[in-house]
């Protein structure tokens, strides 16, 4: 019997998390700062600690369309700045910190020490991610659409890849927070059910066997939340700038309400079927390997092509249905992200200018306060008609690129 109850929604809402890195100011090493700052914020939904000291997460609240979400996301963030600041410390964001390789300690909440019960070691392992919530209307239509994402997975993977570097080296992977997590525990890409009921009968045998005990214990790349109504996209590394996190969460939004549009007969374009699982753990595999420079296989014959390729035809398809959520302007950033340098690359372009990951570093906390003396109340769709006017060149300066 399924004792988990789905929480529809009857709109496809949208928000945000992303996992900030909190660091000191001089040496640029990852700080232990979010005790401190919590004491700050005991009861602000908003800002909150996360699984080790040295990570801060920004919420945005429920929006109804990507403009409410960019306006509101922003405004948690220049609050969040102003007080580190105070607190004697700056943000960063990107999938892994290049060189720190002591042990951070866990945050003493008790859900975070149980986990460190079960990971041991590689709780000590810390990565930075961006999660995208989207409203579902039932537990059965997230259900499917959960399965029908799946294949998308490297997709997003290779958009957001911003973790070349781990511990003081080059990993060679444009997303090594995605190696680093598939050694955990309830990590990685979900299996497939057939139904709600499918699912709550998984999840009762779990907590059974001691497995879970709350959904949340559940990480992987796509997760239920049936207490919120949505479902949860985590795949996507932490973005440099919260300008490459609102483009991101405009192509994931638009991708979901697609999907459930195709599900209901009302599209009928280009759209990734499911593959044999092993496909699916090789093209994510290859995503956080090579990035945009992918390959991405098709079919189980194995056919496969670019995954830039790929994205331009996902491109085309979703174009009418981010018209209807007035999301068109953002798609086209995505598109211009296949043309400019991605997060993964402009770093690597730093270190090997420099031959210093603090360096690194130090240009991950130029973009993000960059960014802030920039555009933020403009929006993304009024910056993208600026950078028309200005030329390419002023889009990747947009965009963070070095």
């Amino acid at each position: 019997m399924n004792k988990v109850k789905f929480k529809g929604s009857p709109n496809p809402s949208l928000g945000m998390e992303i996992e900030l890195q909190l660091l000191d100011p001089e040496t640029l090493d990852l700080v232990d700062g979010i005790l401190p700052l919590m004491a700050c914020y005991p009861q602000f939904p908003r800002i909150k600690p996360e699984y080790n000291q040295a990570t801060v997460e920004i919420n945005s609240k429920v929006c109804s369309a990507i403009g409410e979400l960019e306006s509101n996301i922003f405004s948690v963030f220049t609050t969040l700045q102003a007080r580190c600041e105070e607190l004697g410390m700056i943000l960063a964001g990107a999938g892994t910190h290049p060189f720190c390789k002591r042990l951070v300690p866990m945050t003493p909440l008790k859900r975070h020490l149980a986990q460190y019960q079960i990971a041991g070691y590689l709780s000590y392992w810390m990565t930075f991610a961006q999660h995208v919530h989207v409203g579902m209307a039932s537990g059965d239509e997230a259900v499917e659409i959960m399965a029908m994402l799946k294949p998308y997975l490297p997709i997003l993977i290779a958009l957001s890849a911003s973790s070349p570097f781990w511990s003081g080296n080059d990993t060679g992977y444009a997303s090594f927070r995605q190696r680093l997590l598939a050694t955990r525990q309830s990590y990685g890409i979900p299996p497939t059910f057939k139904s709600w009921k499918d699912f709550g009968y998984f999840f009762d045998s779990t907590k059974s066997a001691g497995i879970f005990d709350n959904v949340r214990d559940i990480h992987w790349d796509l997760r239920l939340q049936p207490y919120l109504g949505t479902l949860e996209i985590r795949v996507m590394d932490a973005q440099p700038t919260l300008k490459e996190s609102v483009i991101l969460a405009a192509f994931v939004h638009t991708l979901v309400v697609y999907l459930q549009r195709y599900l209901r007969g009302e599209e009928r374009g280009f759209i990734l079927t499911p593959h044999h699982w092993w496909f699916e753990k090789e093209n994510n595999f290859q995503a956080s390997r090579l990035g945009l420079d992918a390959k991405y296989i098709e079919d189980d014959r194995g056919n496969a092509r670019p995954i830039k390729q790929v994205i331009v035809d996902i491109l085309s398809a979703l174009a009418t249905t981010a018209a209807r959520l007035g999301e068109t302007e953002y798609l086209e950033l995505v598109r211009k992200r296949l043309e400019i340098k991605p997060s993964y690359i402009r770093q690597r372009q730093v270190f090997q200018k420099t031959g210093s990951y603090k360096e690194v570093v130090s240009s991950l906390v130029r973009e993000l306060k960059r960014e802030m003396l920039g555009f933020p109340i403009l929006g993304l769709a009024k910056e993208l008609e600026i950078s028309r006017k200005l030329g390419s060149g002023a889009i990747a300066v947009a965009m963070g690129s070095n």
